[in-house]
């Protein structure tokens, strides 16, 4: 049913035309809400401050709790896994150790000191340069239903602004004015976060349009794509708009005055809060499209101006029909850093690119004084696929799922043919670097990489890669974590920051100018098998992998994709596991389905990290 025939009338006008009256339904007993006090004024060196929830049910989220983290809006703020906050914390009933009780009314209660300036694994966090909040969420969810951000402002610093809203390196957008009107006049609720905040120097009225925090970019002749992060969530209630979630716009950018804006989007509409009749977990929607201006230098940045957009057919149905395919949204303004190259044509919008591109935008020339030092590397990314037999294995599968979030993007390159979710090669954006020279650096990577495969019973994530490298040798770190469903022979796996990978930079090309270093063909061995249960072996080959380091004042190039050879692990053998773990011809009178082999326990597949999990035929 369309959203137009829900929602009740509001006195004396109607907000958005076509929305129809409905019975006003009953008040959900649990209705979170989170105050911070004090939450201004405070004292950079310090201030108590007392966090309190109330409605925070129990029982919800399967009784997992609630996670409370204080700091930076950074990429790992809702992982289980997330760290290097000032706070972290677990809300639930039956609190054990530095837990937060909950009680059964759905109240809790913290305090704490916070400051304006924290030190967390080597790292210094300030509220000068990224603003700092109170952030409360579901643990160990997707689910968007319980959280919240609340700044905190401390005495003398202002906010950070990452500048989309004038012409510092973000992206500056509102998604539509009608539909941020409609939320807030009603009584709903907006919360921008995880990089994502309120632009109130944009040149538009109340309720202000967004600024979205720059990830990263490639790109070259005027054509590539630049991703953003950061979130927005809608709720309004009263007309059963339990949650509506837009998340990190992806500019992919033609080259002819045109573009495609995606983002992730999730939401649940309809029913109870608790059992909403639609819903739609956060996943890539090609949202919009885009004409644009030609782009303009302004200092180390490229600005783009999105002329117009108008509703693609996929983002309507990700409205749920609330607006049609065609409809006008806003206008906004890109910015990423680089040099501009030759403006674009005007044009018609395109159709949805077929691949995605190695490269995002414009730039043909780049300025000869633009060079990387350990002062001026600002940008990059990894360009790493993990394994191809794995991704294979996962993309061939019934009802399998592969997502990527908070920063990293799936590519086409090395991609397998004829598989249901997508298989390519993955781009991880930029987070941090300590560079001095081309053969020593370490660089900190973003986003999270999820396989999903319900019959074989595990889901695995791989996130926030670093790469750190010296005298032609390396090490991966990433953190791992593979959950299982209740009753699998194999334990769950939490694994943040392992030492993962060896990397052999002996065969690897680089290349070093204006800006940017390039190291291609990395050798990617397995260092830990503690990660994977022992199930894997130390010095299995894994694909390789392409590191990209710029000068905030560089363009990256497009990079080529990891070869087909060793490192790939593109042969169908790569899914047979090793003869000790083969099973036996007992199989043929089990009654297994083809596909899902009966182990002794979680198996890590010879060459591919393919999870399979024990599945027995149970007897009536």
């Amino acid at each position: 049913m369309s959203l137009r025939r829900w929602g009740a009338a509001l006195a004396g006008a109607a907000l958005v035309a076509g929305i129809a009256v409905t019975p006003a339904i009953a008040a959900d007993p649990f209705t979170p809400k989170v105050t911070v006090t004090p939450g201004t004024g405070l004292d950079p060196a310090g201030t108590k401050i007392v966090v309190k929830g109330t409605g925070f049910d129990p029982a919800a989220n399967d009784g997992k709790g609630f996670g409370l983290r204080v700091g930076p809006a950074k990429a790992d703020v809702r992982d289980r896994t997330g760290k290097d906050f000032q706070v972290s914390r677990v809300i639930k009933k039956d609190a054990v150790g530095t837990q937060i009780p909950l009680g059964q009314d759905g109240s809790w209660e913290y305090s704490v000191t916070v400051k304006a300036e924290y030190v967390a694994s080597g790292t210094t966090y300030s509220a000068k340069t990224q603003p700092f909040s109170v952030f409360v969420f579901g643990w160990d969810t997707p689910a968007l239903t319980w959280d919240s951000t609340t700044p905190l402002k401390f005495t003398g610093i202002g906010d950070p602004d990452p500048g989309p809203g004038d012409t510092a390196a973000g992206l500056g957008w509102g998604i539509r004015y009608a539909w941020r009107n409609y939320i807030t006049r009603g009584g709903g609720t907006v919360t921008p976060s995880n990089g994502a905040t309120l632009d109130s120097s944009a040149p538009n009225v109340e309720p202000f349009p967004y600024k979205w925090k720059y990830g990263s970019s490639t790109g070259d002749s005027g054509k590539g794509s630049v991703s953003y992060t950061g979130q927005v969530k809608y709720t309004f209630e009263a007309h059963m708009i339990w949650d509506f979630t837009l998340a990190d716009p992806r500019i992919t950018i033609a080259g002819d005055g045109t573009g495609k804006l995606t983002a992730k989007i999730g939401y649940s509409f309809y029913g109870t809060k608790t059992a909403p009749e639609k819903t739609r977990a956060l996943s890539d929607v090609v949202f919009a499209d885009l004409k644009l201006k030609a782009p303009r230098q302004v200092g180390d940045d490229v600005v783009v101006d999105i002329e117009s957009a108008s509703l693609t057919k996929e983002g309507a149905g990700a409205f749920a029909g609330f607006y049609n395919e065609g409809e006008v949204l806003d206008a906004g303004r890109i910015a990423f850093p680089g040099k501009s190259g030759p403006a674009p044509t005007s044009g018609q919008p395109t159709s949805v690119p077929t691949s995605t591109p190695t490269s995002s935008v414009p730039a043909t020339t780049t300025s000869s004084a633009c060079v990387l030092t350990p002062d001026s590397a600002k940008q990059g990314n990894l360009l790493w696929g993990f394994k191809q037999s794995f991704r294979r294995y996962v993309a061939i599968g019934s009802g399998t799922a592969i997502t990527a979030s908070d920063g990293v993007e799936i590519t086409d390159i090395d991609k397998i043919d004829g598989t249901g979710p997508p298989s390519g090669a993955y781009r991880w954006g930029f987070d941090n670097a300590q560079y001095k020279s081309a053969t020593e650096f370490t660089t900190q990577f973003r986003g999270k990489v999820t396989f999903t495969y319900p019959s074989h019973s595990f889901e695995l994530s791989i996130g926030r890669p670093k790469v750190v490298v010296a005298q032609g040798k390396g090490k991966l770190y990433a953190d791992v974590e593979l959950k299982t469903t209740s009753g699998a022979p194999s334990p769950p796996i939490s694994q943040p920051g392992v030492e993962l990978a060896a990397l052999d930079l002996a065969a690897a090309k680089t290349t070093e100018g204006a800006g940017v270093l390039s190291v291609a063909g990395v050798k990617v061995t397995l260092g830990n098998a503690e990660a994977f249960a022992k199930f894997y072996k130390v010095g299995e080959v894994l694909d390789e992998a392409t590191v990209t380091l710029g000068a905030s004042c560089a363009n990256l190039p497009g990079g080529s994709g990891p070869g087909a050879g060793p490192g790939s692990g593109s042969g169908s053998d790569d899914l047979v596991p090793d003869v000790k773990y083969r099973p036996d011809s007992a199989l043929a009178s089990t009654g297994v389905e083809s596909g899902v082999w009966l182990l002794g326990g979680l198996v890590l597949l010879g060459v591919g990290l393919a999870l399979v999990l024990v599945v027995r035929r149970r007897t009536a």
